[in-house]
């Protein structure tokens, strides 16, 4: 049996790191939502028509409101850039 350890996850970029992780989550049942956000409408849109993630959000502002995890999927060379437009608690 799986016990929910995160009620919300936001997984910012959405490609095969976040695809293999809300799969693994879903799957295993430690996430009640996994919310997620991509950079390109286009990502966005093909993560909805999918189904990637519970909910696919228009900015990471909404992505991560209420999260208790944020995983940034994007790749490395992006990490530093993507960190400051993130929103602080």
């Amino acid at each position: 049996m799986s016990t929910i350890v995160y009620n919300r996850v936001a997984l910012i970029g959405l490609g095969l790191i976040a695809s293999s992780m809300f799969w693994a989550m879903k799957r295993a049942g430690l996430a009640g939502e996994v919310t997620g956000y991509a950079r390109s409408e286009a990502t966005r849109d093909t993560a909805r028509r999918i189904g990637l993630c519970d909910r696919v959000c228009d900015s990471a502002v909404e992505a991560v409101k209420g999260a208790d995890l944020v995983v940034l999927c994007v790749p490395i060379g992006a990490m530093g850039p993507v960190m400051p437009r993130s929103p602080r608690r």
